[in-house]
């Protein structure tokens, strides 16, 4: 680790200290001796970096100057290290400064923090204690991890967007997400305040987006930025593939939009980056998303103004995707399994093939090479799925490699299953031999999952050797996941965790944790929630030349309430925690010393949003206590906007950013940014963007204002067509499946053949590729209400709209004899086809049969009365049901009972009826036959 030393001020020699010791030693005049006494002097500050060793000169107290003997400890708190003898005697000499090496851990959280104390102590005489406090540097990472597979909107519906948030950094970050959309497009969702985030911790998120009617078919992009503040410290941007009928044909290929932008940087400089990109639909089934820029950005302030413009320095990258697979050229990565190797990224090619029935997924590319270095490691893999009935079995093998100070490598390979299990979840096993940098093992992993719509369920335990540094989460793992909804308006929803690891730098990296979160829904648009987490860690390092090792660890339990609520565009949310962080450090060989900090924080955010732009005010408070009893406190206000139309100007969106922090120790800051983006013509537009951040200074310690501006121009290039299949879908109002003159077709019908999809255009043409020996058929979630496909073909295809008709069912009375009373609610009525299609009708009545949803056309009816408690038969003959697409008339059936057949008591039961002649009783007449002579 590097070292730095620092020459610290202190108040613990100025004029006037004997005194203020002497005044506390009267005041603990009832203590049982002068060195029970403890007085605490100014404390001595400098600052450092994490896992980094600071030098601290701490200067002896003058009461101490001309005392015989005087020893002095040395006290680490918290997770910091003390390297070299805790405990000496300081001879008269010598007694001018103590040197002290402190040693910063890694997972110090940003800000002033105590880290040792220095204890002078002498017979008779009270113990003075001088503070050694560290500002311990910022170390930010947080990563954005948006969903894999693809996400499928139509037009002027509703689509929902889900994504990961973790912090990897060395300290807790308060998030907000924000989203850049395209033209149009709005949120539905009760916009969440600032999110805290605990390191090491993962947040799922997940936003629901209203996509306009008139959004063109193909790729759109919605850009997720991860804030603190007006810092943006993750971004991604997700594609939607949205489907429009109104918009097929030549016109809606890919999105070729180019644009140059240039940014100056803290000290003046000018940067200039030129980007091009490539996203829409090749053809009907096929998209790609092509990127690539040239040029540079020297410096956080002139990347953070391209950031604003929207303007992202990339290597050359293209990406070709359909419902049945993806091909990806450049900057990629990807996840064969939790044994085989996870989160692999690079440079080179990476294929997927998807089938209901099997799979495969292929990656061959270099590592990516680490800063100040081109060294480059391959990494290749394979994976492959294919289903038997109802189980799913794959294997995977790969060799996988990077470069950089701590080098991650495995050679892998696997057999997992997938199959269904009790209550409607499925297990999934997967066993692999894992060989790495410094040995090999069985790896084993099994899991246990239900997703419902009013529930979700997950276990998983998994064993990879190897852990973390043969990409793998870690060693062992053991993880429950549970989201259930009580009622309509209760959920819950809780998980827990534990984890152990060993890598190059620890020999033991330990982590577990738990959170509940009950919630309520007041009423439709308001919520309150309740939540309790607490999470723990512990590392062990490693033995080095310049280091013995040791350990630390710490353990954060917070417990908070959350109430969200809005009313039509306008919203607030608030929040507030209490907690405490316990930390604990230990050198090899010696105690552990552990110290306890209270934690508290309340944050609000509220605003307007809508189509016309956001607006948001904000506030966040934050407390800690040190352990002197002291009250900390850090709080900061900002209002911002995004996104906003400006009403007196036509077509330009503004948006800006004032904020304030009043940082602890009376460290602060402000914020200031503005911007607008202005629609040209022909598809050009331009943007400009300036801000002021006291994160960005030059070199003489200013703070510079930091301008950029981007001009663009977009140009829609028309689709590929390739061979296929084409046809008509149309409404069939006779029922006879012959498109005929006079029959429209249906826009924006979505047809499938295989994993191949397509789109109807105004005219109810489709043009789809795939297999011709396949038929193609009709996607009935795409249809208006009422309207049902025929079935599959190829060519023209039908689709009827589907009426209710109504069979009234009259009993027919005996002759002679009063009507019959019969329950028909256990009546079958079925209407039949021409292709013998059935339909089951519904007992809406006593009497009354109804058939909710049937087809254009004309049908046969049939009727099963075995149920009945009289038997009862339709008299024929049986009319036809004819349906014609509007309301069609009831017709009326007549069920006649049996004929009953009396008996008149003169002969056996069975016999002829009353009135008719009964047979003679006279006995037949003998027959003889001649006798033989």
């Amino acid at each position: 680790m590097p070292f730095g030393v620092a020459q610290a001020q202190s108040a613990a020699s100025q004029p006037g200290t004997t005194s203020a010791a002497s005044l506390a030693t009267s005041s603990e005049a009832r203590a049982d001796s002068v060195g029970d006494i403890v007085i605490t002097l100014p404390s001595v500050t400098v600052s450092g970096a994490p896992r980094s060793f600071q030098v601290v000169s701490i200067p002896v107290p003058d009461e101490f100057a001309h005392v015989m003997k005087l020893d002095v400890e040395i006290v680490p708190r918290g997770d910091f290290a003390v390297l070299g003898p805790r405990t000496r005697a300081l001879p008269i000499a010598s007694r001018r400064r103590v040197g002290v090496t402190i040693g910063i851990p890694a997972s110090a959280l940003a800000g002033r923090l105590v880290a040792a104390e220095a204890r002078f102590s002498s017979p008779a005489s009270p113990t003075l204690v001088v503070p050694v406090e560290i500002d311990v540097h910022l170390v930010r990472k947080i990563v954005l991890r948006p969903k894999s597979g693809p996400i499928n909107a139509q037009a002027g519906n509703d689509v929902i967007i889900p994504f990961d948030i973790v912090n990897s950094g060395n300290g807790r970050e308060t998030i907000s997400a924000d989203l850049t959309l395209p033209s149009g497009w709005a949120s539905r969702d009760i916009h969440p305040g600032a999110l805290v985030i605990q390191p090491g911790e993962t947040v799922k998120r997940r936003v629901r987006l209203k996509v306009p009617a008139l959004s063109s078919t193909g790729s759109s992009f919605v850009r997720i930025d991860l804030r603190s503040g007006t810092d943006t410290l993750a971004s991604e941007i997700t594609t939607v593939e949205v489907f429009n009928s109104g918009s097929i044909g030549r016109e809606a290929g890919p999105l070729i939009t180019t644009a140059i932008a240039q940014a100056v940087d803290e000290n003046g400089h000018a940067n200039r980056v030129f980007t091009a990109a490539a996203t829409g639909a090749l053809y009907d089934s096929v998209r790609i998303d092509a990127r690539m820029s040239q040029g540079s950005a020297l410096g956080g302030a002139a990347s953070n103004a391209f950031a604003r413009l929207g303007t992202y320095q990339s290597a050359a990258s293209l990406m070709l995707s359909s419902p049945s697979g993806q091909l990806s050229l450049g900057n990629t990565g990807t996840s064969f399994s939790d044994l085989t190797g996870l989160y692999p990224y690079g440079q080179g090619a990476l294929l997927h093939v998807q089938h209901p029935e099997w799979g495969l997924l292929g990656m061959g590319a270099l590592s990516l090479p680490a800063e100040g270095s081109t060294k480059r490691e391959p990494m290749v893999g394979l994976r492959g799925e294919r289903q038997f009935g109802d189980a799913r079995l794959s294997a995977s093998i790969s060799h996988l490699a990077d470069a950089g100070t701590s080098p991650r490598r495995l050679d892998a390979v696997g057999i997992g299953a997938a199959i269904p299990a009790m209550f409607g979840s499925t297990f999934k096993a997967e066993v692999a031999e894992r060989r790495f940098q410094d040995g090999s093992g069985m790896g084993w992993a099994t899991g246990l999952f239900r997703t419902g719509p009013e529930s979700n369920e997950e276990l998983r335990v998994t064993h990879a050797p190897g852990g973390s540094d043969a990409f793998a989460r870690a060693t062992n793992e053991v993880v429950a996941n549970v989201s259930e909804r009580l009622s309509s308006r209760t959920s819950v929803s809780a998980s827990a965790w534990r984890t152990t690891d060993a890598t190059s730098v620890f020999s033991g990296l330990k982590s577990n944790g738990f959170s509940l979160r009950p919630q309520y829904t007041i009423r439709s648009a308001t919520t309150i929630a309740l939540e309790a987490r607490s999470y723990l860690f512990d590392a062990t390092s490693r033995p080095t030349p310049s280091n013995t090792g040791g350990g630390f660890g710490s353990r954060e339990d917070q417990l908070g309430i959350s109430v969200s609520s809005y009313v039509r565009q306008y919203y607030v949310n608030s929040s507030a925690y209490i907690g405490n962080v316990k930390r604990s450090v230990s050198q090899a060989g010696q105690s552990t010393v552990t110290d306890r900090t209270p934690r508290n924080y309340w944050t609000t955010s509220a605003g307007w949003s809508g189509p016309g732009g956001i607006l948001e005010v904000q506030t966040r408070i934050e407390q800690t206590r040190d352990r002197g009893g002291f009250v900390m406190q850090q709080s900061s206000y900002g209002i911002r906007a995004e996104q906003v139309v400006l009403p007196w100007v036509g077509g330009i969106r503004g948006e800006g950013d004032l904020q304030r922090v009043n940082g602890f120790g009376g460290d602060n800051s402000a914020t200031m940014r503005a911007g607008i983006a202005i629609p040209l013509t022909n598809g050009f537009a331009f943007k400009i963007d300036a801000e002021r951040n006291s994160i960005f200074r030059s070199v003489s310690g200013k703070v510079p204002w930091i301008f950029g501006a981007r001009f663009e121009h977009a140009l829609t290039v028309p689709m590929l067509r390739t061979p296929g299949t084409s046809g008509y879908v149309y409404e069939d109002l006779n029922g006879n499946q012959r498109r005929e003159d006079g029959e429209p077709g249906v826009p924006g019908a979505i047809v499938r053949r295989g994993g191949e999809t397509a789109v109807a255009d105004a005219a109810g043409k489709y043009r789809v590729a795939g297999d011709p020996k396949q038929p193609v058929s009709i996607d009935d979630a795409s249809l208006p209400d009422g309207w049902s496909a025929s079935g599959a073909g190829r060519g023209d295809l039908s689709v009827s709209l589907s009426t209710a008709a109504e069979v009234e069912l009259v009993v027919a009375p005996r002759s002679g004899i009063s009507a019959v009373q019969v329950d028909l609610s256990k009546a079958h009525v079925i209407a039949r086809d021409s292709a013998g299609s059935e339909w089951a009708a519904t007992m809406t009545g006593p009497t009354t049969a109804t058939f909710q949803s049937l087809p254009v056309g004309t049908y046969k009816l049939d009727f099963d009365l075995s149920e009945l408690n009289e038997p009862l038969v339709p008299r024929g003959p049986l009319p036809l049901l004819i349906v014609t697409g509007k309301d069609s008339k009831s017709i009326t059936i007549t069920l006649d009972p049996r004929p009953i057949r009396m008996w008149n008591g003169s002969g056996p039961r069975g016999s002829a009826p009353k009135n008719e002649a009964p047979p003679s009783s006279k006995p037949p007449e003998a027959t003889t036959s001649p006798s033989r002579p």
